[in-house]
């Protein structure tokens, strides 16, 4: 059924409606995800899991352009809890917009956004965040005005890489020969960081939601974030896309606990460093967080990359052990880069204040692979 706010002049043959999903387009929007992407990343229990398990909104929160009863286009979106200054706020994650390629060029990029933003406006969500690659970020940018982009902020979202294996990010004669010395730099990293001992650090391949809620409930932030409480968490981490591993430090300066994911069925063996808990803390946390990291190295070496993202990690700690950004030369010139959007819904045309914290300005937010990797 279509929805309300489709187009009413555009139900004769051959034009484009721009309206909500329904579920009789969920074939339609599986075959879009394949012909677009081509790597069958929306088959049927991933996109079960994306969209129909989250437990944040009654309905599916899909735009999609339609001709002739086909699915040509969609706007997909995620409910996404935040903490925002202390409190609960909903928000809307932008992912995955797609045109089929007989399609584009018709301004259906265009009409999407604009939808996605008329519906919502008089609905919660309230706040829309977005992790565009520089061919969507352009295309936002033409719709600043309209989209309330310029209310909100926009910035480069670094992630940092452990690369154990240059080619995985190059396949040119120069990767090969780097590696006797990328191995001898990381050893190098390795003996100066230190390690803990193994029994004061737990390792869990099955999901423990209950218990890491309760370890990011040891320290809170005024900083922006995805809220991790227990329904959060047991949801996120059945994406089917990873093989969650967890990691808690439970020596001194903790409990802190790290989510590792291995991507499946990809060439490479790429892990994350999934999510940090809790989001936040100082010296003691840091401390925790490197022994952690050198149970987490050693029980990967034989990954090609290891790849942290945002700001839950200290960037120092990062490199300490051996990470390099992707903001910065060689790895900007090797990586794709992402960046952060936030705006308001509805566009307050003025200062962006959600309780207490000025969310146009990139310091109040501390995000991570968490918010990321759902996409």
């Amino acid at each position: 059924m279509a929805d309300e706010m489709a187009d009413p002049d555009a139900r004769e043959s051959g034009s484009y409606v721009v309206r909500q999903y329904d579920p009789d387009d969920r074939a339609g929007v599986l075959a879009l995800y394949e012909t677009v992407f081509g790597d069958r990343r929306g088959r049927g229990e991933w996109f079960d899991w994306k969209f129909g398990d989250n437990p944040y909104l009654s309905h599916v929160p899909i735009c999609v352009a339609e001709r002739d009863g086909e699915v040509v286009g969609a706007r997909p979106s995620l409910p996404v809890p935040l903490s925002v200054g202390g409190t609960r706020e909903l928000a809307l994650v932008q992912v995955d917009p797609m045109v089929h390629p007989d399609h584009r060029r018709q301004g259906l990029f265009t009409r999407m956004a604009k939808h996605v933003y008329d519906y919502y406006g008089p609905r919660e969500p309230s706040i829309v965040v977005g992790f565009p690659n520089e061919a969507v970020k352009a295309g936002l940018e033409k719709l600043a005005d309209k989209l309330s982009l310029r209310d909100g902020v926009l910035t480069n979202f670094t992630e940092h890489y452990r690369v154990q294996n240059p080619q995985a990010l190059s396949d040119s004669p120069v990767a090969s020969a780097a590696l006797p010395a990328i191995r001898g730099y990381l050893a190098g990293r390795d003996r100066m960081t230190s390690r803990a001992p193994d029994s004061v650090i737990d390792r869990y391949d099955d999901l423990r939601p209950a218990m890491l809620a309760d370890i990011a409930a040891t320290q809170r932030t005024a900083s922006a974030h995805a809220v991790r409480d227990e329904t959060f968490l047991a949801w996120r981490f059945l994406n089917p896309r990873y093989e969650y591993t967890t990691y808690v430090y439970r020596g001194e300066y903790g409990p802190v606990a790290m989510v590792v994911g291995e991507q499946r069925k990809t060439d490479q063996t790429i892990v994350h460093l999934s999510d940090v808990l809790p989001v936040a803390g100082g010296t003691a946390r840091e401390r925790a967080l490197s022994a952690l990291l050198g149970r987490i190295i050693d029980e990967h070496r034989d990954a090609d990359v290891i790849v942290a993202a945002g700001t839950t990690l200290p960037r120092s700690l990062l490199a300490d052990h051996g990470f390099l950004p992707t903001d910065r030369f060689p790895l900007s010139r090797l990586t794709s880069e992402y960046w952060f959007s936030a705006r308001p819904i509805g566009g307050p045309g003025g200062d962006w204040t959600v309780n207490g914290r000025r969310l146009a300005e990139e310091g109040s937010w501390n995000l991570s692979f968490c918010e990321l990797e759902i996409g």
